[in-house]
């Protein structure tokens, strides 16, 4: 039977590029499914992007608790087994959720957030939260008023464990409307408000990127939505809060703003044609209180658009071509091609790492071949060749939390391994595998004590998810 990481073993999608929705496109759903699936193969679904340079499936995974969770698979070798070469010891499962219907074409990408009060799965079926310790069922959120299912969420939550949820409008005009915003406080469970951002052409009440259509930082909720631009709204209250304008306002009497945001910061890319040093430019502002920060000619190119901000020190953005880190000026700090002499760099949201100002990624022709990339600079810090390629990754503040598949040792299939990776140099301790019977991986989180893996049960077919907790070492 071939693997998921076997060149012939099948798969049907549709492909979204990295950049989510083009403007003025509705949204298109990604599926992604392995025809074949192997014990301790992560299984590929439908919040995985897929790169048509090479025909590459890039599972996309989530982090909590400054933590990277990646995912992939891989034969035997010092890296399936730990750097001394010792067979890895099974890590022990703590508690298993039931399993919950989840339906990948109406939330291509499931939400897994861990916090120390609650551990919440965000699946089309509804928003859960259970207790970190015992797994048990702790709330259920209810949709808010004039809402259907989950159809997008945020990819983390904020320090005080408030997170966000955009759902379907009840008897949605279109398949591609998911514009009811939802915020919850996940150690209660109580919906703390919400807002209906629907808008008469529903084919455009759709996030404007598929990745993070909306996220939470401290103080602000951020959403935008195709050809709607941009909402912010208080996390206290849900007072919804002023755009920030744009500096080519004052210049342009009809102009194009293209945004994207995260949770520290917001970046508007604007054309008009008054502009006469640059085609366009790029403004970013903090997300908190709105303050414009620098603006500078668009260094990205007025024809390939932002994709996604990937990293906020430095703040760094890609486009469909580019990987471009900005000072704090908004001079530019590093410029990259993503096709480079070793494979074109994944990129994706969910792809790749940022570890203090470090980019950790591999190359798409390639994903058995590790890099590290010092943002501040653009140099290429380090590259490694594990035993196994790379299918995702987040950062984190301290160290990085990798999960991968690989041939191990007196066994007779490849577990799913967890290991430590240091950003600076690349190197990696592995903790343990997950047990036989453990799911297929979908996305992950983490805390000192704990991973928490939320999967598709071996046993339970397709169309459900569970959370499973593994101690750590």
């Amino acid at each position: 039977m071939p693997s998921a990481c076997d060149p012939g073993a099948r798969a049907q999608l549709t492909w979204l590029p990295p950049g989510g929705v083009a403007r003025g496109i509705s949204r298109r759903s990604r599926t992604i499914k392995a025809d074949q699936k192997v014990r301790g193969i992560v299984h590929i679904t439908s919040h995985t992007p897929y790169n048509a340079r090479s025909g590459r499936l890039a599972a996309a995974l989530l982090v909590a608790g400054g933590m990277l969770l990646t995912a992939a698979c891989g034969d035997s070798g010092e890296d399936a087994s730990g750097e001394d070469g010792a067979a890895a010891d099974e890590l022990a499962a703590t508690w298993r959720t039931q399993p919950v219907t989840a339906d990948d074409e109406a939330l291509p990408q499931p939400r897994l957030w861990a916090t120390d009060r609650a551990v919440v799965s965000v699946t089309s079926s509804g928003v859960r939260g259970y207790d970190p310790a015992t797994g048990e069922d702790r709330w259920e959120l209810p949709p808010p008023e004039g809402a259907d299912a989950p159809c997008g969420a945020a990819p983390d939550v904020n320090a005080q464990g408030i997170g966000a949820v955009l759902y379907r409008p009840v008897n949605a005009a279109s398949p591609d409307t998911c514009s009811v915003l939802g915020v919850v406080d996940t150690a209660s469970g109580e919906l703390l408000w919400s807002h209906d951002l629907t808008t008469p052409d529903p084919e455009y009440a759709a996030p404007g990127s598929s990745y993070t259509p909306v996220t939470v930082g401290e103080e602000t909720v951020t959403a935008e939505l195709v050809e709607d631009g941009l909402h912010r709204f208080a996390v206290a209250d849900g007072a919804e809060l002023p755009v920030p304008e744009v500096p080519a306002q004052q210049v342009c009497e009809d102009f194009y703003t293209d945004w994207r945001h995260s949770a520290e910061h917001l970046v508007a890319v604007t054309s008009c044609d008054e502009m006469t040093e640059a085609e366009s430019e790029i403004t970013a502002f903090d997300a908190a209180s709105g303050e414009e920060l620098w603006t500078a000619p668009d260094a990205t190119g007025a024809d390939d658009d932002i994709a996604e901000i990937v990293a906020g020190a430095p703040l760094t953005v890609t486009t469909q071509e580019r990987l471009v880190s900005f000072g704090e000026d908004g001079q530019v700090a590093a410029d990259l091609p993503l096709d480079r002499q070793d494979g074109y760099l994944a990129v994706e949201p969910g792809n790749f790492a940022v570890q203090g100002s470090t980019l950790v990624t591999t190359f798409d022709d390639s994903a058995q071949e590790f890099v590290g990339i010092d943002l501040t600079t653009g140099e290429e810090a380090w590259q490694k060749s594990p035993d196994g390629p790379a299918e995702g990754f987040v950062g984190g503040d301290d160290h990085v939390l990798s999960a991968y598949s690989a041939v191990a040792d007196g066994t007779g299939g490849a577990p799913t391994h967890i290991a430590r990776l240091n950003a600076a140099d690349g190197t990696w301790t592995v903790e343990g595998v997950l047990p036989e019977d453990a799911g297929f991986t979908w996305t992950m989180a983490a805390d000192d004590a704990t991973v928490y893996v939320l999967a598709e049960p071996d046993s339970g077919g397709d169309g459900t998810l569970r959370i499973e907790a593994y101690e750590r070492p």
